[in-house]
């Protein structure tokens, strides 16, 4: 796969300041063409976009979210998020329900409305993306996933990196200049 000059201006700029596989270009283009999907869709629910983000954690989450969680994920403080989830709450976006195991506690859980209201607004592109993979054969399929679910594993782990001392940013020379 070559690169198309002109494409994609934010790579354009990047292919300039750093070297990579041709693979690792389309992950990143992906990766922005997600951003832009998640722009998109918050203005379609009429969601601010820290809301639809929050809505995203609650709806996306493999573990029940409760407030506190999600102040932690959005990196804001916990009053915040009690904010955030009542307006979202209000809304009828979501609503909080007993934890499972502990009495004190609630969690977070989007409605069926507000899942079948992102749903449907995801249904075209779900649509194009399944179209698309009819275009590879079944062994081209196996290995495109088999990549794909790599770097999926690679994002989580990079995102769970529990300190700076797991994975040091690196700092330019001038930012370590006396």
């Amino acid at each position: 796969m070559t690169h198309q000059p002109d494409q994609d201006p934010v790579e354009d700029s990047e292919r300039q300041r750093v070297t990579a596989p041709e693979l690792s270009w389309a992950v990143r283009a992906l990766v922005r063409a997600a951003q832009e999907v998640d722009q998109e869709l918050a203005r379609r629910l009429e969601l601010r976009p820290l809301d639809y983000s929050a809505l995203n954690h609650v709806m996306s989450g493999s573990v029940p979210l409760g407030s506190a969680e999600l102040s932690g994920r959005l990196g804001i403080s916990t009053g915040s998020a009690t904010e955030l989830v009542d307006r979202l709450e209000e809304a009828g976006h979501l609503h909080r329900r007993p934890h499972p195991s502990d009495r004190r506690r609630k969690v977070l859980e989007p409605t069926d409305a507000a899942v079948a209201r992102t749903l449907g607004a995801l249904q075209p592109l779900f649509e194009r993306l399944d179209a698309l993979v009819e275009q590879f054969s079944p062994e081209e399929q196996a290995v495109i996933g088999r990549y794909l679910r790599a770097v999926t594993a690679h994002f989580h782990d990079f995102a769970r990196a529990t300190s700076a001392q797991d994975d040091p940013v690196p700092q330019s020379p001038k930012d370590t200049a006396p």
